[in-house]
């Protein structure tokens, strides 16, 4: 059903992309205040990193799963409005938390239950608004979690200094309520089709959830703890399970991720351009800050004000990007994207080396204009390319990889740093300067990717 109203598209699209800026929030501003949160609980920094690790980790293994079940269903609805409800309820309890262990527990089903309402967004705009609103919507949801990006660690830090740290789950009280009561008033109530019943495919969730926490629970051990023997046994579990999903995905009757997914080139070829921009932005937010307060000697409020340019950039970027598909079509955008990412990741590593200011903020928003122009696109270019029957698999699919590629891209650019520093402990400018010339050649993967996409239409 399409929502004719104007009025109501929007407050669609503003319901859609609060999901997701709730999503994006809860990543970013706990970061900030995991200081505060080791010091009240009495525990270890490396066992408070599992506050923000559990959330991810639960999110992205369980995305393609819920999207899943909302094709399956067709209850996308009744999943979108519960996943807002449980992640209202997780966020309370967090704030309540006494024990590090209950705080990460209930940031585990926090995770889960933003996949619910994340995993559902993008098929919501997809499935209600006319077309030429989908690629202003896809824009909004790409601008909205930059916002949260960008505000995430100040707000963050702002609340635990003068409230407590039990705040930063607080406030998602009030926006999940009003969340709530807007998607029960704007979301259709779609009439429940008969579908053929046929089994689910639980093996295969349970491969996909086992091959993600592996391979994530293994890239962030190594890049906290150091690089043992059992992070790269963890490592190389990772593609024997990944092998053990395709083959169980292939023979299932109704797998979790559908076949006409996993066949469609254009789909897989599009996801993995995003996941090398992913890795690009991601791991350049996470090692810039080493130089600015390492061998440029800034101190950390000032280093905390030049990071906001990439994300404000891209929040800038999103919807103008996201309004372009109409015209310019999706694969011309995220190619473009991916010459920008070229262009800044060597543009900074020239402002390393030469220890220039003016390169380095031209870097920073290039930077940030490579994923702003490339997020809204790719949403649209992969839910465009799929039916209408796996519209949530495949917005599912879209922020799977850019968890993903988040977790990776810090892991990459830690382990090119430490490697060209010849230290783990200490990163040089040349170190960090090698490790955006590795964002580089990930920028150049994904533009051959990107091309390789041969779109058939507009988009």
């Amino acid at each position: 059903m399409i929502l004719e109203k104007r009025s109501l598209q929007f407050i669609l699209m503003i319901v859609a992309a609060a999901a997701v800026f709730m999503d994006y929030l809860d990543t970013s501003i706990v970061s900030i205040a995991l200081p505060a949160i080791t010091a009240d609980l009495g525990v270890g920094s490396a066992v408070s990193a599992w506050v923000m690790t559990g959330y991810l980790l639960a999110l992205a293994s369980m995305l393609l799963v819920f999207g899943k079940l909302a094709d399956r269903t067709g209850r996308y609805r009744e999943i979108f409005i519960t996943g807002f409800v449980l992640f209202t309820i997780a966020s309370f309890l967090c704030g309540i938390s006494s024990s590090i262990i209950m705080l990460i527990l209930c940031r585990v089903f926090q995770g889960a239950s933003a996949a619910m309402m994340v995993g559902t967004a993008t098929m919501l705009v997809m499935l209600h608004l006319p077309e030429e609103r989908k690629g202003l919507a896809a824009g909004m949801l790409a601008t909205l979690g930059a916002a949260a990006l960008a505000f995430g660690p100040g707000l963050g830090g702002v609340i635990a200094e003068y409230l407590s740290w039990h705040w930063i789950f607080f406030i998602n009280i009030p926006v999940g309520i009003i969340g709530i009561l807007g998607a029960l008033f704007v979301i259709p109530k779609t009439e429940i089709v008969p579908r053929e019943k046929k089994p689910f495919d639980y093996a295969g969730a349970f491969l996909l959830a086992a091959t993600l926490l592996v391979f994530l629970t293994g890239l962030e051990i190594g890049n906290s703890a150091g690089w043992s023997l059992p992070v790269f046994i963890l490592l190389a579990a990772s593609p024997v399970l990944a092998v053990l999903f395709l083959r169980c995905e292939m023979k299932h009757v109704d797998p979790v991720l559908p076949a006409n997914i996993l066949k469609n080139k254009i789909v897989i070829r599009a996801a993995v351009s995003c996941l090398f921009i992913t890795i690009v932005y991601l791991g350049s937010i996470y090692i810039l800050p080493f130089y600015l307060t390492g061998p440029l000697g800034l101190g950390s409020a000032l280093a905390g004000g030049i990071m906001l340019i990439p994300p404000v950039t891209m929040m800038l970027m999103g919807i103008p990007a996201g309004t372009l598909t109409n015209t310019c079509g999706c694969k011309r955008l995220c190619n473009l994207s991916a010459l920008v990412g070229i262009a800044a990741s060597g543009i900074l590593a020239a402002a390393i080396l030469l220890q220039n200011t003016i390169l380095l903020f031209a870097g920073l928003l290039l930077l940030g204009a490579t994923l702003g122009i490339n997020e809204g696109p790719t949403i649209r270019r992969i839910t465009i390319h799929c039916t209408e029957d796996t519209q949530g698999s495949a917005g599912s699919l879209t922020y799977t990889v850019m968890n993903v590629g988040s977790v990776v891209g810090i892991a990459a650019y830690s382990v090119a740093a430490s490697l060209a520093s010849g230290s783990p402990e200490v990163f040089t400018a040349g170190g960090i300067a090698a490790a955006c010339i590795f964002g580089a050649f990930c920028a150049v993967l994904s533009y051959i990717t990107s091309r390789m996409a041969k779109d058939t239409c507009l988009a």
